[in-house]
């Protein structure tokens, strides 16, 4: 057994006392354990980088990242860590942004009950990190999950919002017939949130000729 081995077993990763509120370890290891796809390991995180094409890291490198044991990532790095958690760079030396995303995080792990995969939720996450990158106001990002929320609550399926997502136009307006008043109301609602998150208005007539 190596030091390095012998060290590992002595202390869990992400309990060192340096490892506090608000630096790059705690973040990192925070999304390692939060993810939707997670808790990921140093391995893990290390063969997914690898194989999204993104800046490789060894196993020992991400721990020690994660433990504090490094402090100095690279730019390099720091994209590739981004790009892998589907998170703004920005989350890993702003404040706010951390905040955002980690409730954000909360949110969407509570969907796991609801039947929604952990790579659908990961997609969710990006999605919304790309809006607020694009400007939209951490407010309008948590209002929009919020709803997507209580479409899941009211009833609203994930094969539901799949056939919502995935079929055409004509394809989802024969799926409303026979709907309830209320099953129409839940989509509607839904089609709303679609419109709002690709920056149209709710109402198809406005701006139209």
């Amino acid at each position: 057994m190596t030091h390095e081995d012998a060290t590992r077993n002595q202390e869990a990763p992400g309990t060192r006392e340096s490892a506090a509120p608000g630096t790059f370890a705690e973040r990192l290891n925070y999304l390692c354990k939060n993810d939707p796809r997670g808790p990921l390991s140093d391995n893990q995180v290390a063969t997914m980088l690898e194989e999204a094409g993104l800046p490789t890291a060894s196993s020992t490198y991400v721990w020690q990242l994660r433990t504090g044991r490094r402090d100095n990532p690279t730019k390099h790095h720091i994209e590739g860590f981004a790009r892998l958690f589907g998170v703004p760079e920005k989350y890993f030396y702003e404040e706010n942004t951390a905040g955002v995303i980690n409730k954000l995080l909360g949110m969407l792990n509570n969907l796991k009950t609801k039947g929604v995969t952990a790579q659908q939720l990961h997609t969710q996450l990006e999605s919304l990190t790309r809006l607020l990158e694009a400007g939209v106001t951490p407010e309008d990002v948590i209002t929009q999950l919020e709803t997507l929320q209580r479409l899941s609550e009211a009833g609203v399926t994930t094969d539901t919002l799949n056939h919502f997502q995935d079929a055409g136009v004509t394809s989802i307006a024969m799926r409303a017939v026979g709907l309830s008043a209320q099953g129409l109301t839940a989509a509607a609602a839904m089609l709303d949130q679609v419109r709002r998150l690709e920056g149209l208005p709710t109402d198809p007539g406005q701006g139209q000729p």
